[in-house]
Formats: C-alpha cells, structure tokens, sequence
C-alpha cells in the first residue's frame, strides 16, 4: 500500500470545540484499507461521489477497497479532547487555543488516516475558521478565501512526511518573525507573551545555519514556526516546519536565568534537529524510535556548544544526558536501546532515558571512536540516501561503517541490542594492566553480558584506544606504570573501578565528573565501602572545576534526603566549603553552580534559607540565577504567615519561568499541610496538567513532608494519571517520585501498587520500587 496524499477540510467550530472534516485521500492498496481513527465518527465513504461501504470498529474503519488505485472521500467528525493528545484545547487565563500533539499514534485522534510512520504522504490542510482566528500549520498560507463572517485559510502542500508529524494551531497569536533569510524563522505565541521571543528567534536561525552546514543539506520548508503552547504534556514537539513548545522551554529575555536560556537554546536545537533527523528521514517503525531521540539529543548538545562554547555543553551532556540515562540503565527494569515494539500502547512508555540519553552517550561513544570527519560523513551519506522515506537502525550504521572503514554495525549490535552496560575494574601488577568487564546492576547482582567496548586508556602519559570484548584483558607495556586513567573525557558509556586510587593520573573535570558518578553508584551497589567514597568526596572538598562540584553537590543532597542525620554533617561541609569558592565568581557557569549550592543550602540548613530570605524584599535587583533559592527561601523560613502571599504572587506572574519560581517555593514549605495544598491547586487548574511532571518528584524531594505527601498520592492518583493519560509520562514522573517519597515505607508503597495497578505505568513504578529498595539500604 501507498499514500500519496490527503487532502482535508476541516469546518471548525471554536466555541463549541468541535469540528466536522471532509478529505480526499489519493492511494495505491491491493486489499481492503484500515484507516485508524479513535473518537472520530466517520458519517461516509465515497468514490467519485458515490458512497461504499465500510464497517466501523473500536478505533479504526474498514473499506473493502480490493485492488484500487484513485482517491477515496471520508466525511467525519469529532470533539477537541480535553486530555493532552490527538487535538486538544490549551487553555490560559480566562480564554484557550486548540493545538495537536500527534506523536507516537494520535494523529488517528484527530483524522482518519494510516497512522504508521512507514506511510509518508503529501499533506494539503485547508481550515474554516471565525473571521478573528488565526490558523497555524506546518507550510505557509497559500490563499485566504472569506466566507461571511468566517474565513477558510488554505495551506500550502507538505512535502513527504509522516501522520504525526501534521500540525495545526487555532486561536489568537503573536508573531516575530525573522525574514533575513530562508527559511522565515518565526516565534509565535499567546497574547501578552512576545517579548520574550528575541533569543529563541536568535537561536532557531542559529541552530538552522548550523544543521545546513553539518548535515549539507537546505533545510527544506519555506518556513519554520516556534509556538509555545500554554499546555503541553512533552517539553516540545518537531512537527515540521511548525515546532510545538511548553512555554518554559521556548520564551526567554535578558532577564531569565542562565539555566532557562540554556534549557531554551537546548530544546529548540534539539526539535531543529528533528527537521533533518526525524522529519526528512523517518524511522520505519517505533523500535527505532531512539534513531529519532537519541540522535537529536545528541546533535542538540554539538550544535549548542558550537554556538555558545562559554556554556561547556558537553559538560551539561554528562550532567544531564549521561548520568541519568545510566542510573535507569542499572536497573532490571531496563530495556535495549533498541526496543520491540508489538503493541501501539507500548510505544509511549519508550520515550525514556534509555531512547534519549542512552543513545546519545552511545553516539557520543562511536564518534570519539571514529573521529568527528568520518562520523559526519556517514551522516551525511546516511540523509541523502534516506531523505523524504524511512530507514532502520542498520541503514545508519552501514552509512557511518561505509564512510570511517571501521566495525561500527559490530560495536553497534552489541549495544543497541543488549540492555545495560559494563563496569570495567582495573588493576595494575607491574608493567600491566588487568581489565575486567562484567555488567554493572545498581542492586549488585550481574550477569554474563559481555560488551565491545571502544575503551580509551591514558598509560604513564600516553593514549591507547582498543576495542576491549573480552571478559578480562591484560596490556603489557614494558615498564612499571605509575599512572593511568580509564575512559578519558567521559566518552566510553561504561563505569570504571580502581584498585588503587593513588595512581590515576591527573583528571580533567570530565574525567573527575566520571570518578565522582561512579563512586557514588558503586557505593550504591555496596560495591565500594562508604569510607572509600568519603574519600573521594573530600579530595574534592577544594575542587574549582563545576563539573565534579555540581555533581557531588548533587549526591551529597540526595544522601541528605534520604538520612539527614547520618549524611548531614558531610553534606554540609562540602557545601559550605564550595560556597566560599563560586561565591564571587561572574562567569556564567560559575553562577549557575553557586546558585545549584545555594538552593541545596536552603532545604538543607534552617539559618541559612532564614538569612537568604531577606533578600525576598529586593527581588527585583537579584541575580536571576539566585530567584529561585531567594523565593524558596522566603517560603521555607515563614511558614504559614507567608502561604498566601506567594500563593498570590504566582498566581499572577505572566510568564511560566517565574510561575515556575513560585510553585518551587509554594513545594518548599516545612509543613506538609501547605505543601498537600499546593498539590491540591491541580484540581482547580492552578496548575496546569503539564506540571504534574514537575511537582511530584519536587514534593518528594522535600524531606519535611514526604509523609503529606505520600498521604495525598495515595488518595489522589487517579487525577495525575488522567491528566497525563494517553502519553507515559506518569510512570516516568513514578520513576522519578517513589525513591524518596517511600523512604521508611518500603512495604506500604509495594502493597498499595500490588492493590492499585496502572498498567500504561508499570514499568516506571517497578524502576522506582528498585531504586527505592536500592536507596534503603543507606538508610
């Protein structure tokens, strides 16, 4: 079967949230044809003006075509949905715009169609609208024909793509638009928001300039739309040439935060990656879907740190990308980067560490092993081949073997195809070098994997690269080593355990960021004594690299979390000491980690959040880096006396990043009470849908409430799992909630999951049981 195209109709009623369609789809089919459409009443099928019958079934209609070449008419009709999918109302203050969410399988939520990557198809989209909507989809407006008081707007033609790469937007915007060269680059949001889109403007010509150059191939649209979206369940979305944004992840101006700006530069990059990597060349079905997500993680990180070098930004890849994806990768509950996937419900549950950060450490990997010219070719050769259709996993590698002559479909194989990775241990006997691979299982426990490894190995001064998959492998090199490091710039996805410390080489902070995150996770696994982690934690207690500091901070924290008084007094101490050190540091990353040790500071130590916090009084004139600690601060050290006063002030922030602010704040608060009532704000829509993802894991990180707020899950759950139904994200918000949240209350938790299954969440609950009988074990 072929599509060639679908032409559609949609007369749409924006009061009432509804709509009825009428398309045109041109085809080739041997048989009969299944068009998917769930919640859509088909009313007839016609051929030349003539109706044929078709059979309607749960989610999809079936016509007894037989052998056909020609176009076939589908009348239909349906309500905009209330959930996040499919199409969908975005509500914001006392109005709304309807926008669509499509990936992986909800296109057929919104027209009937083949809702399969496989079968690309020209999109030609006209929409009938009142005379005061604007219309966005993913090509310019051909033509504009009125209609009364309404108006139908006529899109140009899509090139080849995807069902759920369709897009269409309705309501009332505001444009800024960048015409200097093609493509039109255009930032597009809700009344009263524009004035923050100068930067994410700046950067989608940027990050566009860059992928023509890198990829050699013109970006291929007329036009490329930015929109940010007031309720969105993912953080963006790459429908081509009109990308979809939580407002957080798009709009920013002088005044935000570094780490805001760098969220928006990363998002954006990554969804711009997606045009050439995802959209142009599709993957033929969802168990490559990490070909799309990992690559367009990974592509986001070169290109951000090619326009912005001050940021480091592969150093925010292993903070960000690398760390996580190897922690959820040391659990059972895993699975290869390259996923099976049988069932369309399965899909959702994929879009996880392992697809994004997993991959992309894993092309980070073979690029360091091939070198970054051959890498790049072989992409280059790899979106030429395959632009406008679909491809496979194996179709890349034999591009990038073809180009750099060296095994990549070997290494390739035994990483996407295997879940979890290796801890190599390594020995020194004289001129030798002893390494053993076994696979590394945060609970302790192993198996018989084995991995080919491109392992990179500094000897006395000197770096040798070898592919290592053996069980154990001695190099000999002729005189006595007096250092060596494993796994140089944190390249290689792999752990690394010394069995002698005193010998490794002198460590740049990718390398110290790499010591630092495995010690901690061999401490974990019971794999290296506390006293030996200690050891390292304060080796580092006058460390001046942010990659090293950020990262212990962060571990300490979380072992302040889950046992203040066994871990308190280091925690505190390695804090207090780094404080001193970025404290009057002005250069950006500097103020991005005094701000990470500020806020840690401030659930940590009462004295301190109670002096941070009259700096409330003058917030205006504070390093934005700083707000946020600032509000939490105020939060944490008033109590009760100050709920209704930063409940007021977020509720009329205009924009999302300061919203965010105060609902960190209104999660800070010492008293369970007003941290349950903050939850509870979700109800009444002060807080939208999409943050559920974000207030969970923050009330659970809160360690003076957990209690309340176990108490609430318990008896509200069915809310968050309705808000985020249809997309698998609340078992990743799951994954990311129960380690803390079930702290002291291991049976409890287990017991109620065993009495109330969600199955669309099932793996992300049992990664958090793991985990959370993993982290009892420091307690």
């Amino acid at each position: 079967m072929q599509i060639e195209y679908y032409n559609i109709f949609i007369d749409f009623d924006f009061k009432n949230l509804k709509y009825s369609g009428i398309e045109k789809i041109k085809l080739n089919v041997d048989d009969e044809l299944v068009l998917d459409a769930e919640g859509i009443e088909v009313t007839s099928v016609k051929i030349n003006g003539n109706n044929i019958n078709f059979a309607k079934r749960e989610n999809s209609i079936s016509i007894p075509l037989g052998k056909f070449t020609g176009e076939i008419e589908v009348d239909f009709q349906a309500k905009v949905r209330d959930d996040l999918v499919g199409i969908y109302v975005a509500p914001y203050g006392d109005s709304y715009m309807v926008s669509t969410q499509f990936e992986s399988s909800h296109a057929r939520k919104f027209i009937p169609c083949v809702d399969n990557p496989a079968y690309k198809a020209e999109f030609k989209l006209s929409v009938k609208v009142g005379e005061d909507l604007d219309v966005i989809s993913n090509t310019p407006v051909e033509r504009i024909v009125r209609d009364g008081n309404r108006k139908i707007i006529e899109f140009m033609k899509t090139p080849r793509m995807s069902t759920y790469l369709l897009y269409l937007g309705i309501g009332k915007f505001e444009v800024n638009y960048d015409f200097s060269s093609s493509p039109i680059v255009g930032v597009i949001t809700t009344p009263g928001k524009i004035s923050r889109s100068d930067i994410p403007k700046q950067f989608g010509r940027q990050f566009i300039s860059f992928y023509e150059n890198y990829f050699g191939v013109k970006y291929p649209l007329p036009k490329e739309d930015l929109i940010a979206v007031p309720e969105f369940a993912f953080g963006a979305m790459e429908n081509w040439g009109a990308i979809t944004f939580r407002e957080t992840a798009l709009l920013a101006d002088k005044t935000s935060s570094l780490r805001q700006t760098m969220r928006v530069a990363e998002v954006i990059a990554h969804e711009l990656a997606h045009q050439w990597f995802g959209d142009l060349v599709t993957m033929k079905w969802w168990d490559d879907l990490w070909l799309n997500e990992s690559f367009a993680t990974f592509m986001s990180y070169k290109a951000v740190n090619t326009i912005k070098p001050e940021w480091d930004y592969w150093g925010q890849f292993v903070l960000d990308e690398t760390a996580g994806a190897m922690l959820k990768d040391s659990l059972h509950i895993t699975h290869p980067i390259e996923a099976k996937v049988e069932k369309i419900e399965d899909i959702e549950q994929i879009f996880d560490d392992i697809s994004y950060g997993k991959g992309a450490s894993i092309l980070r990997m073979i690029e360091a092993y091939l070198g970054e010219e051959d890498f790049r070719k072989g992409i280059r050769s790899y979106l030429e081949q395959y632009k406008y259709s679909n491809a496979k996993g194996e179709n890349l590698w034999k591009s990038l073997k073809d180009a750099s002559g060296k095994p990549v479909d070997r290494i390739m194989e035994s990483w996407i195809k295997q879940e979890g990775y290796p801890l190599i241990t390594v020995s020194i006997n004289g001129s030798k070098v002893k390494l053993e691979q076994k696979r590394f299982m945060q609970d302790g426990s192993t198996d018989e994997k084995t991995y080919l490894i491109p392992i990179t190995i500094e000897i006395n001064g000197k770096r040798t690269e070898m592919l290592f998959d053996e069980k154990n492998k001695e190099i000999d090199v002729g005189t006595d080593i007096k250092s060596l490091k494993v796994n140089l710039n944190k390249a290689g996805f792999y752990r690394v355990k010394y069995a002698d410390l005193n010998r490794v080489s002198e460590m740049n902070g990718l390398e110290k960021f790499g010591l630092v995150n495995d010690y901690f996770y061999l401490l974990l696994a019971k794999q290296v004594t506390f006293q030996e982690y200690e050891k390292v934690i304060r080796s580092m207690l006058k460390e001046y690299n942010y990659l090293p500091v950020r990262e212990i901070a962060d571990q300490l924290y979380f072992l302040f979390l889950v046992n203040k008084e066994k871990y308190g007094g280091l925690a505190l101490e390695f804090h207090k000491s780094q404080l001193e050190i970025w404290a009057t540091k002005t250069d950006p990353l500097s103020r991005l980690t005094y701000a990470s040790l500020v806020e840690n500071m401030v659930m940590m130590d009462n004295d301190f959040a109670k002096d941070l916090s009259k700096e409330y009084t003058r917030l205006d004139s504070v390093d934005p880096n700083l707000k946020d600690a600032v509000v939490m601060a105020y939060a944490a050290s008033g109590g009760e006396r100050v709920y209704d006063e930063i409940l007021n002030a977020y509720r009329t922030q205009k924009f999302d990043e300061e919203k965010q602010r105060y609902l960190k704040a209104l999660l800070s608060f010492r008293e369970g009470h007003l941290v349950v009532n903050t939850l509870s704000l979700s109800f009444t829509g002060d807080i939208k849908k999409q943050d559920i993802v974000r207030i969970l894991p923050l009330a659970s990180s809160n360690p003076y409430t957990r209690g309340a707020v176990w108490t609430w899950l318990k008896t509200y759950i069915d809310f968050p799992r309705k808000s985020l139904a249809g997309t698998g994200i609340f078992g990743r918000v799951l994954s990311d909630t129960l380690p803390l949240l079930g702290i002291g209350r291991v049976e409890e938790v287990k017991k109620f999951f065993s009495l109330h299954p969600i199955p669309e969440a099932e793996k992300g609950i049992e990664q958090g049981m793991e985990m959370l009988e993993i982290i009892s074990n420091l307690i």
